[in-house]
């Protein structure tokens, strides 16, 4: 359902006992809540931004209460059939929004993933589960849906999702014209704090909804690296247009309507790892951390000479790599190496040591892309550090990306990174680490002679977005170094 949308999907530590905790102890008003989060206005506007469809036939919302939402589908050209009546099919999409909103305002002081600003340890994902739709009559006007949730189930959903308990529940939706009732559905939902979706060491398991959320962000990177710019910088348009597939095309020009920016840093970034792998002689293994749908060992191993790519990343998300390169026209035949890992739960250097196939003496480049800013400092430093200790030869390397702290804590004071940071929070996006010295920090986690250069100094731009976002390539500690720090 539209309702669970693919953003809002990184890990943080935060339990979700605090998110109960929080909603119970800010005891905001009805009234506060309706100006603030629900209003027709309001949800009328960010429903038409996640779903251009509503806004496509006019859908719009008509009347919210506490438990209560009211919609309007109109007959127009857009939302009719050759006999002037309302497509099912549009009913269906209107029950299904009508009664989540109906839903939704239940859950008050609580933003929706997906439509609202939010974060993971602070919002709701709802989706619908199922359906039933009773076509009764042609629709010959404007079509009302109306939802009223009964008291005792009122009641019931609030109980439930505030004590941390997942929600299912059935709501009726009716629609109106002219006074005639022209269908009834029943619209079953779960509805869920977004964080619980996410898997922990007590609860390893991951949720379709999130596995989807993964599958979407690999596909949507995907897009952005396929697709061309005024720069130069094509990168390999076949492999990355198949991995992304029309979803992941889609989702990249949706994207660029809201961050416009994110297209140059992702293939800037892309760009940049390509050159770092170029500059390391005689390379024999790359270890790419958060592997998703990169294509990288496709298009670079014969010009890297062959080395064995290690690629890590969730089960699920292997599972899908996977599918996705089986189905491939043409593909070379290369050194694959997959290992399943959850880097909040999983010693990387303990991981690596172990396959058959690693060793750390060898010349490699380990990639971490597109992670740091999403891991808490304590965790960032627990993963590199981890790696440090895979990676032994003088002319090994780590490439990283880290955004500054000005991004992460609000106080860039420029135009242009305030209004990236606004279309991240739009997304449901959340940084939660940066650092102005990757230097010292890389220095601390068993690295040396780190070296950092902003995308906007890549890209030679002006744009200060840019500017906050660092390429570090650090070398590897010789082996010598190593044990001598070991012993001290």
């Amino acid at each position: 359902m539209a309702w669970a949308y693919f953003v809002c999907f990184h890990q943080t530590k935060m339990g979700h006992s605090m998110v109960v905790s929080q909603f119970q102890d800010q005891a905001i008003s009805w009234e506060e809540d309706y100006n603030t989060r629900v209003n027709p206005t309001l949800m009328t506007r960010l429903l038409h931004n996640a779903i251009p469809v509503l806004k496509s036939v006019d859908w719009h919302i008509k009347e919210v209460q506490e438990g209560v939402c009211v919609s309007e589908l109109p007959l127009c050209v857009a939302s009719t059939n050759q006999h002037g009546t309302h497509q099912a099919a549009l009913i269906s999409l209107s029950a299904d929004y009508t009664g989540g909103l109906a839903l939704a305002t239940l859950l008050r002081g609580v933003p929706l993933a997906g439509i609202h600003r939010c974060r993971n340890e602070d919002s709701a994902s709802l989706w619908l589960a199922a359906m039933d739709v009773k076509y009764r009559n042609p629709s010959t006007g404007h079509l009302k849906a109306s939802c009223v949730v009964p008291e005792e189930t009122a009641r019931m959903v609030k109980q439930r999702y505030f004590a941390g308990k997942r929600v299912l529940v059935t709501l009726p939706v009716k629609f109106t014209s002219q006074g005639e009732v022209i269908a009834e559905a029943e619209m079953k939902y779960f509805a869920q704090p977004s964080i619980q979706l996410h898997p922990t060491k007590q609860q390893p398991r991951i949720s379709p909804l999130y596995k989807q959320k993964l599958k979407a962000s690999a596909r949507m990177i995907a897009g952005l690296r396929a697709s061309f710019d005024d720069r130069g910088m094509r990168l390999d348009v076949g492999h990355e247009r198949e991995a992304a597939g029309p979803h992941g095309e889609l989702l990249a020009k949706r994207l660029h309507g809201v961050l416009p920016q994110l297209q140059d840093m992702v293939k800037a970034r892309t760009a940049h790892i390509d050159q770092t792998l170029q500059s390391v002689p005689d390379l024999k293994q790359v270890v790419i951390l958060g592997v998703g749908l990169d294509m990288r060992p496709f298009r670079m191993s014969e010009e890297l000479g062959n080395p064995t790519f290690f690629e890590l990343d969730l089960p699920e998300m292997l599972e899908e790599r996977n599918r996705v390169i089986s189905q491939m026209q043409d593909r070379p035949t290369i050194n694959r190496r997959t290992i399943a890992a959850d880097f909040k739960t999983d010693d990387i250097a303990d991981l690596l040591l172990q396959h058959p196939d690693y060793s750390p003496t060898l010349p490699t480049v380990v990639v971490f892309e597109g992670c740091s800013m999403y891991f808490a400092a304590e965790e960032n430093r627990e993963i590199l550090t981890a790696t440090s200790k895979a990676i032994q030869h003088p002319s090994s390397r780590l490439w990283c990306d880290i955004v500054t702290e000005g991004v992460v804590n609000g106080t860039s004071q420029h135009p242009e990174i305030d209004s990236f940071l606004e279309g991240m929070e739009e997304l449901g996006e959340r940084f939660i680490f940066g650092c102005d010295q990757p230097d010292s920090f890389l220095q601390d986690c068993g690295f040396e002679d780190s070296r950092a250069t902003t995308a906007g100094d890549f890209l030679g731009t002006s744009d200060r977005s840019f500017s906050t976002y660092q390429f570090v390539v650090s070398n590897a500690r010789s082996l010598n170094k190593n044990l001598t720090q070991a012993v001290c």
